[in-house]
């Protein structure tokens, strides 16, 4: 599990993927080919959006929520008002001996390879 505070901030991997997450559950991403090798949309994502999945009440069922503070994986879509965008993306928190690592993928199934994850980035001031 990944706080908001913990998840806010610059991400990137080796390959070229960037990720830069906001507090107010905006993003700009730059290069997620190099995160996921199979993604057929635009590379570059300027007006993104991010939530927290969450358990829907007493159901199985999960929720992308805008107020959820923390989560094991969060969307990603692109703000183009249709929520069901081919382009969405799902992110998977992990967490290793090096810290914090992102998994996105376009099916949940999928895992990342070790190049593939994104790191946060060293150089954001605590």
């Amino acid at each position: 599990m990944i706080k908001q505070v913990d998840l806010v901030g610059d991400w990137s991997n080796a390959a070229g993927a960037k990720v830069h997450v906001l507090a107010d559950h905006s993003l700009t991403a730059s290069g997620i080919n190099y995160a996921v090798p199979d993604y057929r949309c635009s590379t570059s994502m300027t007006a993104g959006k991010w939530r927290f999945w969450v358990q829907d009440g007493s159901s199985q069922s999960l929720t992308a929520s805008d107020s959820a503070t923390e989560g094991k994986s969060f969307t990603v879509s692109a703000n183009t008002g249709d929520s069901t965008s081919r382009c969405d993306l799902e992110a998977q928190v992990q967490r290793d001996d090096r810290g914090f690592n992102i998994c996105l993928v376009l099916d949940p199934d999928q895992t990342c390879t070790a190049e593939e994850l994104l790191r946060k980035d060293s150089t954001q001031p605590r």
